[in-house]
């Protein structure tokens, strides 16, 4: 029986980062959407809600380390495939199907004749609300993990060059679709982040190796620098298209094929970075803190699922109250936004974990608090 691998607070950590991230992102929306294209506040709200978008390719990257991490050295036998389905059904599917009914009521309802129908439809394309694509994609490679696994397993070739593999599969399926599928809704494909699911996996074999590496510790400098310059690629691309320069003035400008492919290109290259640079930092970041610090870190990584289903339907209800035109005002309710969707949120969370022993039901598994520990 394979050596169970040390339990990693870490990872906790990063998870943190990643759902401030996501909630940042789902809340400076109405910014880069009301205000004015001109303005100073629209420029800072544009770097801040693309910096941000590295929270969900983040979650993806680790949910994949996760399981690599725990199963690499494992052998596949039917008992470690009936355990491994039945966690993702309880505490992966089951929360999907309830928040896919929750917000399905809440933003069609079910008065039309053809409701239930449309519902199936948004249920198997994860399209209930925009944020629950997360989880239908992960269903999709957990459907294949078992195959992955044993690919990797067998081939200590293509697990070392897991890293590069990802990023080629990716790039094959966005050019393929491009050219001959031609599916609008690409991104409810796994397919379109085997990057992050591959380079999880490479950091989920190779991690007690990677992370004492000499190249990693004198690496810092070039992976904050491969960052900053993706993020300013992104961010700006970002900055031409909701200011109607891009299409204006520098689309055609532009050779056919740069076009055809620069909102990819700079989507997954600036998140492939932030989200390795995230993982790695956090480590850094983590050996330096105090414990009580620690351990907020890890309450909020523990309950970042239930916040990443919940938070969408309290920026709901909060957008329905009416902001002043005022930019103090305005800037400082978009500040108050933020606190109350995460707070809230997580108290909602932490509410039902105590409050019943069905908590799984709606929000999955969730650890004890670190405190309690």
């Amino acid at each position: 029986m394979a050596k169970t691998r040390p339990h990693l607070d870490e990872i906790q950590m990063t998870r943190a980062f990643a759902i401030f991230a996501v909630v940042l992102v789902h809340t400076t929306s109405t910014g880069v959407t009301q205000l004015a294209t001109d303005s100073w506040s629209f420029m800072l709200y544009n770097i801040i809600n693309t910096a941000g978008k590295l929270g969900t390719p983040t979650f993806i990257m680790l949910s994949s380390f996760v399981l690599f991490y725990n199963y690499y050295d494992r052998q596949i036998d039917k008992a470690l495939l009936q355990r491994f389905y039945t966690k993702r059904l309880k505490y992966i599917l089951l929360p999907y199907l309830l928040f896919s009914i929750l917000y399905f009521t809440v933003n069609r309802g079910w008065q039309s004749p053809d409701a239930f129908a449309n519902f199936l439809v948004q249920l198997a394309t994860g399209k209930a609300h925009p944020h629950l694509y997360f989880v239908f994609i992960s269903v999709q490679f957990y459907l294949v993990f078992p195959l992955i696994l044993l690919l990797l397993q067998r081939s200590k070739a293509i697990a070392k060059n897991a890293f590069w593999i990802g990023i080629v599969l990716q790039w094959v399926w966005v050019i393929l679709n491009k050219h001959y599928f031609q599916i609008e809704w690409k991104g409810s494909f796994a397919l379109s982040y085997m990057s992050f699911y591959f380079i999880g996996a490479f950091l989920g074999i190779y991690y007690q190796q990677i992370k004492s590496s000499e190249w990693v510790k004198r690496g810092k400098g070039a992976l904050i620098l491969f960052y900053i310059i993706c993020l300013v690629l992104y961010s700006g691309y970002m900055y031409t298209v909701r200011t109607g320069m891009y299409a204006s003035i520098i689309q055609e400008k532009l050779p056919g094929f740069v076009h055809a492919y620069i909102a990819e290109f700079t989507w997954a290259f600036y998140t492939l970075f932030a989200s390795v640079l995230l993982f790695v930092a956090t480590h850094w970041i983590f050996k330096k803190m105090s414990p009580f610090v620690k351990s907020i870190w890890m309450e909020i990584g523990a309950v970042s699922f239930g916040i990443y289903l919940v938070h969408p339907l309290l920026l709901k209800m909060i957008r329905h109250v009416p902001v002043s035109g005022d930019p103090i005002m305005y800037h400082s309710f978009q500040v108050l936004t933020f606190i109350i969707a995460f707070t809230v949120s997580w108290a909602i969370v932490r509410a039902v974990y105590h409050g019943t022993k069905w908590y799984w039901i709606p929000f999955g598994h969730i650890p004890k608090p670190s405190w309690k520990k």
